[in-house]
C-alpha cells in the first residue's frame, strides 16, 4: 500500500518524546511492507534530521517553523497558529495525492484535515478531553466557569474531528472506553505503545537513594507541573528519612522553574535532553512519575518498567496501562502517601528488586512491538477491504 503518515513531531530514533520515537519506529517498520510518505512538522535547524528518515520514506514533505524561545500566551498562540497551518498543510497532500490509506498522528494534526475518500486513520495518542475535564474538577473558585467552558469545547472539538475518521487508534482499553462513552458511534481500536525500544542488554548499578523523573518537559505543562509537585510536596517528606535522596529530572525543554531547583537544591539534578536513557532508567534506585492529570498512556512508565525499575506512580499514571498496583509498581495520588511507597522501596531493597522484575515480565507480555504491527496491519487490511467493497457497490442513479 501507499501510505501517507501526518506527524506533528518529527518522527526521530532519538527523539525529544516518546510518540516521535514511536512514530519513527512504525515508519521504519511499515516502510518493509508498504510504500510510505511522511508529512511532518520540524523545527528550523531540524532539517539536517530528515536525513535518518528518507531510507524509509518514499517522500518527505516537511513543514517547517520558527523556533519559540519563549513560553507565555504570544508562544502559545503562535503554537496553535502552526498546528492549523500544518494541518491544512496536510489536508492539501491528502486531496492531491494517490494515496491508499492515511495515518494522521495526534489529534491536534487532524483540526483542519477533512474525510476523504480513502481509508483514514487517527492515532490519537493522548485523549485531549481527559486533562480538560480533569483540570476543570480540580479548579475552584473563579477558575471553575472559565475551565468548564475550555473542558466542552474541547470535548467537542475532539468529537468532531475523530467523526471524520474511519478507525481510531488509542493506546490503551482505558482510553478506548472513554471515547465510546464520549461517541459511541467512532470505531475504535486499541494499539498499545510498545515499550522499552531504546533499552539494550546491558546492566547498570543502581543508585538506591536515586530518584528519576523522565519526561519531555517543552510544551509538556503536566509533566513541569509533575515535577514540581514531586519536588515540593513529596521530596520533602522522602528527605525526612533519607536526607541524601537525590531528584533527577531529566528530558528534554526543562523551563526556569525546574532549573531554578537545581540552582536551590543541591540534592536535584536537571539534565535536560539525554541521548542515552537505557543507563538513567536501569540505574535509578525508584522512578517516580508523579501524573496529576493525564491524557493518555504514560509511556516514561512504561519504559521505566520495561528497565526493571521499582516504579511509584499516581492513578492517572497507570490508568491506561492498568498494570497491577502492589505487584508491577506502586500507585499513590497524596503527597503522603506517595512518600510513603517511595520510602518503602528505599527502605527494602528486595521488595523493590522483587517489585522491578515483576513490572518489566508486565511489560514484556502487553506491549511488545511485534504485537503492535500485528494489530496495525490488521486494521489496515480490514479499512482497505471495507473500501474497495463500498467502491464495487451499485451506485444510486440520479
Amino acid at each position: 500500500m501507499k501510505i501517507l503518515f501526518v506527524s506533528l513531531f518529527l518522527p526521530q530514533h532519538k527523539a525529544y518524546h516518546a510518540g516521535g520515537r514511536y512514530v519513527n519506529e512504525l515508519v521504519r517498520r511499515l516502510s518493509q511492507q508498504h510504500e510510505v510518505h511522511l508529512a511532518t512538522r520540524l523545527e528550523q535547524g531540524e532539517e539536517p534530521l530528515l536525513a535518518e528518515l528518507a531510507p524509509y520514506c518514499a517522500r518527505i514533505h516537511p513543514f517547517s517553523y520558527p523556533r519559540l524561545p519563549k513560553r507565555g500566551l504570544m508562544a502559545s498562540l503562535r503554537l496553535a497558529a502552526n498546528y492549523l497551518a500544518f494541518s491544512l498543510f496536510a489536508n492539501r497532500l491528502i486531496r492531491q495525492g494517490d494515496y491508499d490509506l492515511v495515518q494522521v498522528e495526534w489529534v491536534e494534526s487532524a483540526l483542519m484535515i477533512r474525510r476523504g475518500r480513502i481509508p483514514m486513520v487517527l492515532d490519537a495518542h493522548d485523549v485531549i478531553t481527559k486533562p480538560a475535564r480533569r483540570s476543570y474538577q480540580r479548579s475552584s473558585g473563579l477558575a471553575r466557569l472559565p475551565q468548564w467552558l475550555r473542558w466542552q469545547v474541547v470535548r467537542l472539538v475532539e468529537g468532531t474531528i475523530m467523526a471524520r475518521f474511519d478507525r481510531i487508534f488509542t493506546m490503551s482499553d482505558f482510553d478506548r472506553r472513554y471515547l465510546l462513552d464520549l461517541a459511541p458511534g467512532l470505531a475504535v481500536t486499541t494499539v498499545p505503545i510498545p515499550a522499552g525500544m531504546d533499552l539494550t542488554p546491558t546492566a547498570y548499578p543502581r543508585v538506591p537513594e536515586r530518584l528519576l523523573f523522565l519526561a519531555s518537559y517543552k510544551y509538556r505543562p503536566t509533566n513541569v507541573e509533575a515535577a514540581l509537585w514531586f519536588h515540593a510536596q513529596v521530596l520533602p517528606l522522602v528527605r525526612r528519612e533519607f536526607p541524601e535522596a537525590e531528584f533527577v529530572i531529566a528530558g528534554f525543554g526543562p523551563p526556569p522553574q525546574l532549573m531554578e531547583l537545581a540552582e536551590r537544591d543541591p540534592g536535584t539534578h536537571v539534565t535536560g535532553f539525554v541521548d542515552d536513557t537505557d543507563p538513567l532508567y536501569k540505574s535509578a534506585g525508584v522512578f517516580v512519575a508523579p501524573i496529576l492529570t493525564g491524557g493518555g498512556i504514560i509511556v516514561k512508565v512504561l519504559d521505566a518498567l520495561a528497565a526493571g525499575a521499582p516504579v511509584v506512580t499516581t492513578s492517572f499514571g497507570n490508568e491506561g496501562i492498568e498494570a497491577v498496583p502492589g505487584a508491577d509498581l506502586l500507585v499513590a495520588d497524596t503527597p503522603q502517601d506517595f512518600a510513603h511507597a517511595v520510602i518503602t522501596l528505599l527502605r527494602d531493597r528486595e521488595q523493590a528488586e522483587r517489585l522491578g522484575a515483576s513490572g518489566a515480565a508486565f511489560v514484556a507480555r502487553n506491549f511488545s512491538i511485534s504485537a503492535v504491527l500485528q494489530r496495525i496491519e490488521t486494521s489496515y487490511r480490514e479499512l482497505t477491504a471495507d473500501t474497495a467493497k463500498a467502491n464495487l457497490a451499485p451506485q444510486p442513479r440520479p
